[in-house]
């Protein structure tokens, strides 16, 4: 078997033999299969063993398996929100990999989601907002992360990230005294909380109870880090309930929020921390907005996503 070297992991992302480390992998775990499927998506190897188990071969150039390892072990029992268990760890041939047990359910994308009444839409977001407070308020002291330390690099990063997705002349424009204006409102002595950083449809399975989706699992927790918890919502707001205000709104005073908090200064809060996030892409989020919204001003976009006022 012709096994990858690392820095090999991109140019050959996408070939066949990773079903062939995966079944090594397997009979060292002593794992018994039928079949081996790869996941179509995703920044890392993902491979379903049957219906029972998932096993993740990360990429060497993040360190998403000790991010993913260290939440799993910290979250388990901590939330009402389904969680993965951990089932085996280790390295092959210098690849870090992870088996978990597999969540039941199964996908939901955005075009099913904009489909749903409006109820049922209500009753996941209560149910997202009431899980993620529970895993915030556990105490996050054991979780290797320097939050201050990544906000300087996202600072330091932002342009450059936003040139590189192709963001609007505008915005790039706008961005350094938009940053100078609004950082301020990011609280500078905080309570790190534990967050999952990429909740979005894409990690989260669903399964139909009493024709009503419930959640059935929160997956991928590559992206964990600890901080400011209002983090935890950008992937919600710009990948799940972008533009629904409405929604918005609930899922803030399911989390806690006042009324009174849920105001022009929180969505000023929220739109600098869209723009530090870690995979943010200012284009693509008003690209999901409809037609002509990547054209909108710096503000007219923040008010667009961020509609809850």
């Amino acid at each position: 078997m012709d096994i990858p070297a690392l820095n090999d992991f991109d140019s050959r992302f996408h070939d066949p033999v990773w079903i062939a480390i995966a079944e090594d992998i397997c009979h060292e775990s002593r794992l018994e299969f039928h079949s081996l499927t790869r996941a179509e998506r995703g920044e890392n190897i993902v491979i379903f063993v049957d219906d029972e188990f998932v096993l993740k071969i990360y990429t060497p150039k993040k360190n998403g398996f000790n991010r993913e390892r260290e939440a799993l072990e910290f979250i388990k029992g901590r939330t009402s929100l389904p969680v993965a268990q951990i089932v085996e760890c280790g390295e092959f041939e210098g690849f870090e990999y992870l088996i978990t047990d597999q969540l039941a359910g199964r996908s939901i994308g955005r075009d099913e989601w904009l489909k749903l009444r409006k109820p049922d839409q209500l009753a996941l977001i209560t149910q997202l907002a009431s899980g993620l407070r529970e895993m915030h308020a556990q105490d996050a002291v054991g979780i290797r992360f320097n939050w201050n330390e990544f906000i300087s690099i996202q600072l330091e990063s932002v342009l450059d990230r936003q040139r590189r997705e192709g963001g609007n002349p505008e915005w790039l424009k706008s961005l350094p005294s938009y940053i100078e204006t609004y950082l301020p409102l990011l609280p500078e002595h905080t309570r790190s909380v534990f967050l999952h950083g990429d909740v979005h449809f894409g990690n989260i399975c669903v399964t139909d109870d009493m024709s009503q989706l419930m959640i059935s699992g929160l997956f991928d927790f590559a992206d964990s880090l600890t901080g400011f918890h209002e983090y935890e919502f950008i992937a919600i707001g710009v990948l799940m309930i972008q533009g629904q205000g409405d929604l918005q709104r609930e899922f803030f005073r399911c989390y806690g929020y006042k009324e009174s908090e849920i105001n022009d200064e929180m969505r000023r809060r929220l739109m600098l921390l869209t723009i530090l996030y870690e995979h943010s892409s200012l284009r693509r989020y008003a690209e999901r907005l409809g037609t002509g919204s990547e054209k909108l001003s710096l503000d007219e976009l923040e008010r667009a996503i961020w509609n809850f006022v």
